[in-house]
């Protein structure tokens, strides 16, 4: 998964999350031995709220009134782009942005996956990709690939639509 790229700063790690949370029809998942919790991305607005409080920074995603998580983004060591087959796209590739740590989180797919935002409905009712869809998961991406910590699975460069 690392590229060879230094881990992200948190400043990054933010851009990132924020980028991610503002993907349509998409979920915010958090995935644990026994317990899979998925937020709706459009029902965590006002998205990420970064606190300072006497020289320590918190992070909660929603707003405080509504459906909201916290999520300690100081141990995300890498955000990981991928596209891979998957069961609930009927095998066809489902596109997700991994914050992923440098120890086991109790993720039974993927140890290191903190939490991740995948895409909820990339396919047409006729198969056929919404790009618009698709391509956000790209436009993050291309605007996040120069950072530290930032890298992309070759599934997801290759593909990449047209």
């Amino acid at each position: 998964m690392n590229s060879g790229k230094s881990a992200p700063g948190l400043e990054t790690v933010e851009r990132a999350v924020c980028g991610a949370l503002t993907l349509q029809e998409a979920s915010l998942v958090v995935y644990r031995s026994s317990v899979l919790v998925e937020f709706k991305t459009t029902l965590l607005q006002p998205g990420l709220v970064v606190t300072r409080e006497r020289g320590r920074r918190t992070w909660q995603i929603g707003a405080f009134e509504g459906h909201h998580c916290h999520l300690n983004l100081a141990l995300v060591t890498e955000v990981w782009f991928d596209a891979e087959p998957v069961s609930c796209q009927a095998g066809r590739l489902n596109y997700t942005v991994w914050f992923l740590s440098a120890n086991d989180c109790g993720n039974p797919y993927r140890p290191k996956g903190m939490f991740s935002v995948t895409l909820n409905g990339p396919y047409r009712e006729d198969g056929s990709p919404r790009l618009e869809l698709i391509g956000a998961v790209y436009a993050l991406y291309d605007s996040e690939s120069h950072a530290a910590g930032i890298s992309a699975s070759e599934a997801f460069l290759a593909a990449r639509p047209g």
